[in-house]
């Protein structure tokens, strides 16, 4: 096999034996049909003791039950699986942090035949994430009750209690107090969302309506924003019949993921656009969509957006925590440009 696979692809031949990265093929039963040496002297193998075999041989039984899961949903979809971060046990038992993509394997027909998956080790990045997700866990706990002391002082002062204010002075204070509570509420966001990414363990999931519990709170308390910019909300929810869409989900991370989505949309939607929310039943899963009319992603943007800390206009965290949330959940978060050339960032749920 290797002699003419040699001779019918030697660049393919090359790329497996030079690459650092793991890269590997397999059937529709998950065998390994070829594998680069990398991924084979991590496995602690020759590369030709892996073929045939499959991670049931190599990983532990609920990790490698998480990839088989993954590949067959790859293979029945026909989406693919991009940049997912996941932590491994190698064969020495140690523990590594890899992020992988994969995608279908189709013949010259078109006909999927199996998965073709390509990971790096990102260890040394994800130790230097989590240090500085814990710094910035520190310093916005740290934070949060000063402001909040100066923010009552503030509005101690507004109300009179340290001397009479004249009325221009009083509607001074009070948008200094606004202004201060948004800050706490800013510093409150980042220390949930580093709180969140330091815990390994989803939170309780329980039935939520999906517009009454998330959807529609999360658009009051943008409701100023959305005026100001006089912006319209396309409500593609309407035409399912009860207006009900129940889904199972930690109530709290679903709604950092949709404050996010309808945050960043808000941010770059320009005065007098439009921004859609929506649902498809998708049989195993549902797909929930946030929709924007702003300016298309560049195409060598749409994966560095959800690396953690390349913002160019925000934190840089809250669409990374976003993904990892819906991964945590089962299902996955990407952006795709829509028909119309505008952004559209769809995440999936699995039903239960």
């Amino acid at each position: 096999m290797k002699k003419n696979f040699q001779q019918r692809c030697p660049e393919m031949v090359a790329l497996l034996r030079h690459s650092e990265d793991s890269i590997f093929f397999k059937d529709m039963d998950g065998r390994f049909v070829l594998v680069s040496e990398a991924k084979a002297r991590r496995s602690e193998v020759n590369w030709l003791d892996m073929i045939g075999r499959t991670d049931f041989d190599f990983l532990p039984t609920e990790e490698a039950k998480k990839c088989r899961d993954d590949e067959i949903f790859i293979m029945e979809t026909g989406v693919s699986l991009v940049d997912k971060e996941e932590e491994l046990t190698r064969a020495n038992g140690t523990k590594s942090w890899i992020s992988a993509s994969k995608f279908p394997w189709k013949d010259a027909n078109g006909e999927t035949i199996g998965v073709i998956g390509i990971s790096r080790d990102i260890s040394k990045h994800k130790k230097l994430e989590n240090h500085i997700l814990r710094m910035l866990s520190i310093a916005t706990h740290d934070m949060r009750s000063p402001i909040v002391s100066i923010a009552l002082t503030i509005k101690l002062l507004a109300k009179g209690r340290f001397g009479e204010v004249s009325g221009s002075v009083k509607q001074t204070l009070t948008d200094v107090y606004n202004r201060t509570m948004r800050l706490e509420k800013i510093v409150g966001d980042y220390l949930t969302k580093s709180s969140v990414m330091s815990c390994g363990e989803i939170g309780k999931k329980e039935l939520l309506d999906l517009r009454a519990d998330i959807i529609d709170p999360i658009l009051g308390e943008f409701s100023q924003e959305i005026m100001k910019g006089d912006i319209r909300i396309d409500n593609h929810l309407g035409g399912i019949p009860g207006d009900k869409i129940i889904v199972s989900a930690n109530k709290n991370w679903l709604a950092i993921v949709y404050r996010n989505l309808l945050s960043n949309a808000i941010r770059y939607t320009q005065q007098g656009g439009m921004i859609a929310y929506g649902f498809e039943d998708k049989g195993k899963t549902y797909h929930l969509n946030v929709y924007n009319s702003g300016k298309p992603i560049p195409p060598e943007k749409k994966n560095l957006i959800f690396e953690m800390f390349e913002s160019d206009n925000g934190s840089g965290i809250g669409l990374p925590v976003s993904r990892e949330l819906v991964r945590r959940h089962g299902g996955d978060l990407w952006c795709e440009e829509s028909p119309d050339g505008h952004p559209n960032f769809i995440f999936s749920l699995p039903k239960e």
